[in-house]
């Protein structure tokens, strides 16, 4: 099955929320509990009149006046004992009434402070996601040879932290990877109606992790105007850990290249895994991604997940590319990366040096794959093939059997990362290498220091440097004991 990344290259559904009805029994109506039934009280007081003049006749007037008398008493307090306790009656079911109709409406308030809208999602959120366009080369090998070629495609990014100088954004690994230059577009900017005023900026890479699929990179505070800084804002991050299925969650991202877009659904799974060429990590795992049904398509690659309290819980990344399959997409859980986001937004941010001057190593490397790792237990990394005489490598003590695992404490896990480091390292400059050397008791970790310089300064004459390596194309090194590739794998010099 083909997995497809959400990065646009150039070589209906509605966006309100669910709205939840509650049904409450009514308890107001006479179908529900019946209103006390009032009797209806016959007139008495003429036949007490009447019955009053007869004792008068019979008694006297003295005698008929004292039972007159004592007779309407009784009358008198039965009347307002009745009267009493109908004006109860009435204000007991004043009173059942009332907290009836207070019910419904605690609850909806309830329900309203679970979550927001997803048109208040968009609203709130669309400010902290960018969009991405990424200006590269890439190395094309036909039948007529080897040749390089300009790209350029388009992702997304969140803006994830600020310093005094910096405006800090995350994205794909695969969204910035063989860049020579970035630019940042914010989302407000879209909605202008003459594009030439939209303010592009330069994105500086400032770390990034090929495994993970995740780069952090930099924008300099000085080349933002007052105006972007106010419709700007720092995502709040989430905790991808509290999700579960059937969580609505809002995508955001700038699908197609067309400008952010916002699409929603609901986590579908949590916890799957997507082996693909950026997510498998040094020892073979894939990341374990949220799955789900929200719209990602190209274009919407290093674009933010929110939940819905508008909080950050996903990098979108990938979906899967298949005739038969529908609404299957995937995002890397924020919680899972908050601690390497972290340690990449404290890098010291460096910009793309120049081929001619870029320092030089000198060294033929090749990948130690997964099975290499488990059939001869070679550590993951970059293995050193040989050494070049007289370069800074040999002078720094490095040797052929070595593997390169860190550069300046980033992992390195593949050549091409550590063609992609040391892009970023002027000649004279000096480089601290992670290696493990293999010992009589097995490998061993070693902190060696490099110091860079040209392949003209230590006397190396050849048709290109070590950058220029990546399109020479493959060579083979010898079968030998030594060598435990055999007599076929690949290597490129540096």
């Amino acid at each position: 099955m083909e997995y497809q990344y959400g990065q646009n290259n150039e070589n209906g559904r509605d966006q309100g929320s669910n709205d939840y009805i509650y049904y409450n029994h009514n308890f107001q109506g006479n179908d529900q509990i019946p209103s006390p039934k009032k009797r209806k009280e016959k007139k008495r007081t003429g036949g007490m009149i009447a019955l009053c003049i007869v004792l008068s006749l019979v008694m006297g007037t003295a005698g008929g006046a004292l039972g007159s008398s004592l007779v309407m008493g009784q009358y008198n307090k039965k009347e307002a004992a009745r009267e009493a306790e109908a004006e109860t009656g009435t204000k007991q079911e004043k009173d059942l009434s009332q907290k009836t109709e207070q019910f419904p409406a605690t609850q909806t308030t309830q329900t309203a402070a679970a979550g927001l809208t997803v048109k208040q999602i968009s609203e709130q959120c669309m400010p902290s996601v960018v969009a991405i366009t990424n200006k590269g080369e890439a190395e094309i090998r036909s039948f007529w040879g080897t040749f390089i070629q300009e790209t350029e495609g388009s992702g997304s990014g969140v803006i994830i932290g600020k310093t005094d100088s910096e405006l800090l954004i995350v994205t794909n690994y695969h969204v910035v990877s063989g860049s020579k230059e970035l630019s940042v577009l914010f989302s407000y900017q879209e909605q202008m109606e003459d594009s030439s005023d939209a303010e592009i900026v330069r994105g500086e890479i400032k770390d990034y992790s090929a495994a993970q699929d995740l780069a952090v990179i930099a924008v300099d505070l000085n080349s933002l105007s007052q105006e972007t800084m106010d419709n700007i804002k720092v995502a709040s991050i989430g905790d991808s850990n509290e999700l579960a299925l059937g969580d609505q969650v809002v995508a955001i991202g700038n699908a197609l290249g067309y400008g952010q877009s916002v699409t929603t659904g609901i986590v579908s799974a949590v916890g799957r895994s997507m082996t693909t060429e950026n997510s498998v990590d040094a020892t073979g795992s894939a990341n374990r991604y949220i799955q789900t049904d929200a719209a990602i398509n190209p274009g919407n690659s290093g674009g933010a997940l929110f939940n819905m309290n508008g909080e950050l819980v996903g990098i979108n990344s990938a979906k899967v590319a298949d005739t038969k399959v529908e609404g299957i997409g995937y995002a890397i859980p924020i919680s899972d990366i908050k601690g390497d986001m972290e340690r990449m937004m404290q890098q010291e941010t460096r910009t793309l040096v120049e081929e001619s001057e870029r320092g030089y190593l000198g060294i033929n490397v090749s990948n130690v794959t997964n099975e290499i790792n488990e059939t001869y237990d070679i550590p993951i990394g970059a293995h050193i093939s040989s050494v070049t005489e007289n370069s800074p490598a040999e002078k720094a003590g490095l040797q052929r059997g070595m593997v390169v695992t860190k550069i300046d404490g980033k992992p390195v896990r593949t050549r091409e990362e550590l063609i992609g480091y040391l892009g970023y390292y002027k000649a004279g400059e000096t480089v601290n290498l992670t290696v493990q050397a293999r010992t009589d008791a097995g490998y061993e970790e070693r902190e060696v220091p490099v110091t860079l310089y040209t392949a003209r300064e230590a006397g190396i004459e050849q048709e290109t440097d070590q950058n220029d390596a990546q399109s020479q194309g493959s060579q083979t090194v010898p079968n030998d004991q030594s060598n435990p590739f055999g007599g076929f794998f690949p290597f490129f010099n540096y």
